[in-house]
């Protein structure tokens, strides 16, 4: 699948069109006709409901009074309301994810195709606590592990709604605790939040070099079940002998600091320097 035009319902009827050239017979003719219907079920077209979707729905009607010899005076209506509460249903799915307390920092890191997302919270701290003591409380393991499941959440959400009009542009790294290893019953929970395909081709999780030297086994189980690591180089990769070979295996390598910029990466092609 490769995009040729802007807009998901451009690309579905450009290929559809090139079927129908391509078998040049009413059949392929007929389904293409059939197909459009599913634009409005599936969210791919934006409409007027008095002007493109009454419209359609006559045209639809049309089509299957003449050529399947269906007569039903009531379709019109029903087709707009069936699109209507699916609409609705697909709204209220979405938007209870939503949070009043947390929301999502997205900050681009390689152009417009990878992000870096961090979790972050609307909820006022009093002053008479510090900076520092926040951060050490926000990053405690315990504190990380449950913000990570409200970050996957409002990401996934995310996700759908761009999927929903038929965007698939941009690969997120997102943070992960290692700490949660330790934890079978809630790294279960955590990762079923990204346990379909869509989530596991674009979200990365990320991790520390030593963290992966700590954990590698697991890593390795975890890629093996489909999802995506990237990794942050820190001092331990600088002090390792390792091959970097290793690194091949991560989507990204995330270099913080001008001194990783070594002769050793010079090959690496999925390398992003912050």
């Amino acid at each position: 699948y490769v995009p040729v035009r802007t807009t998901l319902e451009a690309n579905l009827n450009h290929y559809l069109n090139n079927i129908y050239d391509k078998n040049n017979n009413n059949t392929s003719k007929f389904i293409l006709e059939l197909f459009k219907m599913y634009y409005y079920l599936d969210g791919v077209k934006k409409f007027n409901i008095d002007k493109d979707l009454v419209k359609f729905s006559r045209e639809l009607d049309d089509v299957r009074e003449k050529k399947l010899g269906i007569v039903d005076k009531t379709f019109v209506k029903k087709f707009c309301d069936l699109v209507m509460d699916d609409r609705k249903r697909i709204n209220k799915y979405i938007d209870s994810f939503d949070s009043d307390d947390f929301y999502l920092e997205i900050n681009d890191i390689r152009g417009k195709d990878v992000s870096d997302v961090y979790i972050r919270t609307k909820v006022s701290i009093p002053k008479l606590y510090s900076s520092y003591a926040i951060r050490r409380v926000w990053n405690s393991s315990l504190i990380l592990e449950n913000s990570l499941q409200i970050c996957y959440y409002l990401l996934n959400q995310m996700i759908l709604r761009d999927a929903i009009i038929g965007d698939f542009s941009c690969r997120y790294l997102v943070p992960f605790s290692c700490s949660l290893f330790s934890k079978k019953d809630k790294i279960k929970r955590v990762l079923e939040i990204m346990n379909n395909d869509l989530s596991r081709d674009l979200i990365s999780l990320k991790i520390s070099y030593s963290d992966f030297i700590k954990n590698k086994d697991d890593v390795y189980k975890l890629m093996k079940d489909g999802f995506l690591f990237s990794v942050v180089l820190d001092d331990t990769f600088l002090k390792s002998s390792r091959s970097d070979s290793v690194l091949d295996i991560f989507s990204y390598i995330i270099v913080n600091d001008s001194e990783y910029k070594t002769v050793r990466l010079a090959n690496k092609k999925n390398i992003i320097y912050l």
